[in-house]
């Protein structure tokens, strides 16, 4: 069961140049089985994809009690805002962290009257938080699901 007491010690801080070997790490460390189970696990090739698209997006650090954790970049679109991804260390995984960013990215997205999507791999078993907190598939290719929430006006 999710430490729910985790939810109340999340916070971010903005990714800089300085986080760049920690954000890899967080890749390498959260990613890699659901990459590994899709396509393999090339480091070289792997690193070089990290390094060409390192600046395609504003990250931000996710934190609990001050200790980095994870990573999180989210971009507001004009039709909706998108979560672009979301990664946490081993260690802080099934606490209810991702949980709670989530959350605060499906009420941001709420709050702007617009849909939040995101895709995943279909090998990553975030898939089953996304479908708890009530994301739907909407498409899918070869090796992703994209879904989608939309709270439903009242």
């Amino acid at each position: 069961m999710p430490d729910k007491s985790v939810r109340d010690v999340v916070d971010l801080r903005p990714a800089d140049d300085q986080d760049r070997e920690l954000l890899w790490l967080i890749q390498c460390q959260s990613l890699r089985p659901a990459v590994e189970a899709t396509w393999g696990w090339d480091e070289a090739l792997q690193r070089r994809h990290f390094e060409e698209h390192y600046h395609d997006c504003v990250r931000q650090i996710i934190r609990v009690d001050g200790a980095d954790a994870g990573m999180v970049a989210v971009e507001v679109r004009p039709d909706h805002v998108f979560l672009r991804n979301i990664a946490l260390l081993p260690q802080f995984q099934a606490r209810g962290v991702g949980t709670s960013v989530v959350r605060d990215v499906m009420h941001q997205a709420s709050r702007l009257g617009l849909p939040l999507r995101l895709q995943v791999l279909k090998a990553n078993r975030a898939r089953r938080l996304y479908e708890r907190l009530g994301f739907r598939e909407v498409a899918e290719t070869p090796t992703h699901f994209q879904m989608m929430f939309e709270r439903k006006s009242e």
